[in-house]
C-alpha cells in the first residue's frame, strides 16, 4: 500500500512539475519568441487537456485584407486538429474563418467548419448586421447586442488594445443566437529572459450567458499576452463545466 501511495505522491509531484513549467511565460518566451524575429506573424499553439496531456494543435494565421460584399475586410483564419494519440476517441479537424471591418473590427460573417471521419460535417455560417444589431445562423435573424464578436474578432480586438490605458473591459459574443457577455481585467507585469525585458498582460475573466446565471453557462478564461503593438497571446488557460483545457504558443512563422 505504500509504495503504491508513493508511486501515485511521485506522479503527481512530476505532473506538477511538467504543468508549472510547460506554463512558465519566462520558459515560452525563452524558447519560442527569442528564437524568432519579432513581429506580427502566423502562430502555432499546443493544446493540453488538463495542462499537461497533448491534445491537439492550433494555428492562428495572421489577419489578411480580402473584399467582402465590396469592402475591405480583415480576413482571419484558424485550424485546428486533434492529435493521432487521441484518435481512437476523436478525430477531426477544425477550420474557422471571421471577416472583420477593418475600422470597427467587428464581424461581418464568421464561418466553421467541423469533419471527423465518419461523422457528418458541421458547418455554420453567422451573419453580422452591426447596424441592425442582429445575428442571422441557418436563415434564422435574432437581437444582439452592440459591437458584438465572435471568437476570432475577439481575439484579434485584443492583441489591439492598449492595455496601459485599459485596465479592464466588456466584450459582447454571439455565435449560436444567444447572448454571451466576457468581462476581464488586466495586469501588465515585467519579466527579464536572457537579459532582456519583457512587458506581459495577465488577462483574468468570464464568459457567461447574459440571460441566465448559471455555473453551467460560464467559462473561466486566463491569459498571458507579450504586450507590444499587436498583443500575442503565449498562453491561453480555460475551465469549462468542470474541464480544464491550455493552449501553449510553441511556435511562429513568417
Amino acid at each position: 500500500m505504500r509504495k503504491i501511495l508513493l508511486i501515485l505522491l511521485l506522479v503527481v509531484i512530476t505532473v506538477i512539475f511538467i504543468v508549472r513549467h510547460n506554463n512558465d511565460p519566462k520558459n515560452i518566451i525563452s524558447n519560442v519568441i527569442l528564437k524568432n524575429k519579432p513581429g506580427a506573424r502566423d502562430l502555432a499553439y499546443k493544446v493540453n487537456f488538463l495542462g499537461f496531456l497533448p491534445l491537439g494543435e492550433a494555428a492562428f494565421n495572421r489577419e489578411v485584407i480580402e473584399g467582402y460584399r465590396g469592402e475591405k475586410v480583415y480576413h482571419l483564419k484558424v485550424t485546428a486538429r486533434t492529435l493521432d494519440f487521441f484518435s481512437a476517441l476523436f478525430k477531426g479537424n477544425v477550420i474557422l474563418d471571421s471577416y472583420v471591418d477593418i475600422n470597427t473590427l467587428n464581424p461581418l460573417l464568421f464561418k466553421q467548419k467541423v469533419v471527423s471521419p465518419g461523422k457528418e460535417r458541421a458547418d455554420k455560417e453567422v451573419y453580422y448586421d452591426q447596424q441592425k444589431n442582429t445575428v442571422t445562423v441557418d436563415g434564422i435573424s435574432r437581437i444582439s447586442l452592440a459591437n458584438t464578436q465572435d471568437p476570432l474578432s475577439a481575439m484579434l480586438n485584443i492583441r489591439r488594445m492598449d492595455f496601459k490605458k485599459t485596465k479592464e473591459f466588456k466584450m459582447n459574443i454571439n455565435t449560436n443566437h444567444k447572448n454571451y457577455i466576457l468581462k476581464a481585467v488586466a495586469e501588465i507585469k515585467t519579466v527579464v529572459v536572457g537579459g532582456r525585458a519583457f512587458e506581459l498582460v495577465f488577462l483574468k475573466g468570464d464568459i457567461r450567458r447574459r440571460d441566465k446565471d448559471n455555473p453551467y453557462h460560464q467559462t473561466k478564461i486566463s491569459m498571458v499576452l507579450l504586450k507590444g503593438k499587436e498583443n500575442v497571446p503565449i498562453l491561453i488557460n480555460i475551465f469549462a463545466s468542470g474541464i480544464f483545457i491550455n493552449v501553449r504558443l510553441v511556435n511562429t512563422y513568417e
